[in-house]
C-alpha cells in the first residue's frame, strides 16, 4: 500500500522573519559579551591604576614621614637650602652630647676645621648622602663658571665609562641612568645660559635655585645616584687588580662582581672609601674627606689635576675631532665632612676673603698681648729704681731681679690667659 505524501506549505515570509530574529539575537548576545569584556577590562585597569596610585601615595607618605622631624613641624629637605657657619657646628651635630669624654678631641677638630672652612651644608642621610653631597657640591661649583668646559669634560669622562660597560656586557640599567645623567648636565648648561641672559651673578641666582629644586624633588635625583653607583662599580670591576686588595670583606663573596652588585650598586647602601675613590677617579674630580669625630687630618682620595688637561675623547655630545681643554682649566674640588656614617658638604674659605689665623698664630698673638703690658710696667720700675739708686752696680742688680720676676710672672700669666681663652672660645662654639 502506498503511503500518500504529505505536502506542507512553507510560508517564506515567516521563515525569513524567523531567520532575521535569530540573527538579531545572536548579534545582541555578541554585543552584550563585548560590553561585558570591556567593562571587565576597564575594571582591571582601574584596579591597576588605583593600586599604583595607592602605592605611590603611600611611598610619598613614607618618605615625608621619614624626612619629618618629630621635634618640630619642619620637613627636613634633602639638601639644606641655607649653609650654616662653622661657629654652629658643635650645636648642629650635638657634639657635647655625643661623648663627653672626648670633648678635647672635638674641640681640636672644630678649631682646625674652623681655620680652613667657613661654612657647611647639611644633606639628608638615607644611604645616598655621599652621592648627594658630592654631586650637589660639584655642580654648585660648575654653575659658578661662565664657560662649559667642565661639563663637556665630564660628559667625555662618562663616555669612557660607558665603553668599559660595553666591554663588560653587564645586564644593567646603565643606558637609562646614563641618559638621565646627561640630561641633568645639559640642564645645568641651560641654567647657566639663562643666568647670562638675565645678567644674574648673585649667589641666589636662577641656576642655584634650579639646582636646589632638583635635588629636593622626591625621586628625581635617584637616577643620578644610581648612575654614580654604576660608574663606581664599573670602574672597580675594570680595575680589579687595583681595588681587590682594598676590599677586606671580598672573601665573603664569590666574585668581585657579586660584591659590586651588593655593596656598590644596591640602592641606599652606605658608601666607603673604596667606592668613593673609584667614582672620583673615573670622573676625574678631586675629592677631600674631612673628619669631625676622628683624630687626624683629612684625606685626599683623588687630587690629580693633570688628568683634566688631557684631550676630550670623542663622544656623542662632541664633534668627531679631539678637543683640548684650556691649560688654565681646573676641575672643581669637592670636600665633604664625614660625621658618624654620614657625609655633609663643607666649604673652604674663599681665596679673596681675609685669612683666618692658625691656632699657633693665635697663641703667639695672645702671648704677645699678655707680655706687652708686663714689659712696659717692668721698664717703668727699672727707670724709677735707676733714678733713686746712686750706684750703677745696684741698678744692674735690680734690673736682673726685675727681669727674672717679670719672665716668671709673664709665663704664668700667659698660660692662664691661653687656657681661659680656649675655654671661652669653646663655649662660644657651643
Amino acid at each position: 500500500m502506498e503511503v500518500p505524501k504529505v505536502t506542507r506549505h512553507i510560508d517564506s515570509k515567516t521563515a525569513f522573519d524567523n531567520l532575521s530574529m535569530e540573527q538579531q539575537w545572536a548579534l545582541a548576545e555578541e554585543i552584550e559579551m563585548q560590553q561585558r569584556q570591556q567593562a571587565q577590562q576597564r575594571k582591571c585597569l582601574w584596579i591597576t591604576f588605583k593600586g599604583g596610585m595607592s602605592n605611590m601615595f603611600l611611598d610619598w607618605i613614607g618618605r615625608q614621614m621619614h624626612n619629618f622631624n618629630s621635634d618640630s613641624t619642619v620637613i627636613i629637605p634633602h639638601v639644606n637650602h641655607q649653609t650654616i657657619p662653622m661657629t654652629g657646628i658643635i650645636e648642629h651635630y650635638n657634639l657635647m652630647e655625643t661623648d663627653a669624654g672626648r670633648g678635647v678631641i672635638f674641640h681640636s677638630n672644630v678649631l682646625n676645621l674652623r681655620r680652613a672652612y667657613s661654612e657647611f651644608r647639611p644633606v639628608h642621610g638615607d644611604g645616598d648622602c655621599f652621592y648627594r653631597s658630592f654631586m650637589f657640591s660639584y655642580l654648585e661649583q660648575v654653575l659658578d663658571r661662565q664657560d662649559t668646559h667642565e661639563e663637556h669634560r665630564l660628559l667625555a669622562a662618562v663616555e669612557g665609562v660607558a665603553r668599559h660597560h660595553a666591554h663588560l656586557e653587564w645586564n644593567s640599567e646603565f643606558s637609562l641612568r646614563h641618559k638621565a645623567f646627561k640630561t641633568l648636565i645639559k640642564k645645568v648648561m641651560r641654567w647657566k645660559r639663562h643666568n647670562r641672559w638675565k645678567n644674574v651673578l648673585t649667589t641666589d641666582s636662577y641656576s642655584k635655585q634650579k639646582l636646589l629644586k632638583f635635588f629636593s624633588g622626591c625621586g628625581r635625583p635617584d637616577n643620578i645616584f644610581a648612575f654614580l653607583r654604576l660608574v663606581a662599580a664599573i670602574w672597580i670591576y675594570s680595575h680589579s687588580e687595583e681595588f681587590e686588595p682594598l676590599i677586606p670583606e671580598l672573601d665573603e663573596y664569590d666574585t668581585l662582581r657579586e660584591w659590586c652588585s651588593q655593596e656598590v650598586i644596591r640602592h641606599k647602601v652606605f658608601t666607603d672609601h673604596v667606592q668613593m675613590t673609584a667614582l672620583v677617579t673615573a670622573l676625574g674630580v678631586p675629592l677631600r674627606v674631612e673628619y669631625l669625630l676622628q683624630v687626624g687630618d683629612g684625606q685626599d682620595l683623588y687630587d690629580r689635576q693633570e688628568d683634566s688637561q688631557d684631550y676630550t675623547p670623542t663622544s656623542t655630545c662632541w664633534s668627531s675631532h679631539r678637543r683640548q681643554l684650556p691649560h688654565v682649566h681646573v676641575v672643581p674640588r669637592v670636600t665633604v665632612l664625614y660625621t658618624n656614617a654620614h657625609y655633609d658638604i663643607i666649604y673652604p674659605h674663599r681665596r679673596d676673603g681675609p685669612p683666618v689665623p692658625s691656632i699657633d698664630e693665635r697663641c703667639c698673638q695672645q702671648t704677645a698681648l699678655v707680655q706687652r703690658p708686663t714689659t712696659e710696667s717692668s721698664g717703668q720700675q727699672i727707670a724709677q729704681r735707676d733714678s733713686c739708686s746712686g750706684t750703677g752696680e745696684s741698678s744692674s742688680q735690680h734690673i736682673a731681679q726685675v727681669e727674672i720676676s717679670t719672665d716668671e710672672n709673664s709665663d704664668q700669666h700667659a698660660e692662664l690667659k691661653l687656657t681661659s681663652t680656649d675655654a671661652h672660645e669653646y663655649d662660644d662654639h657651643c
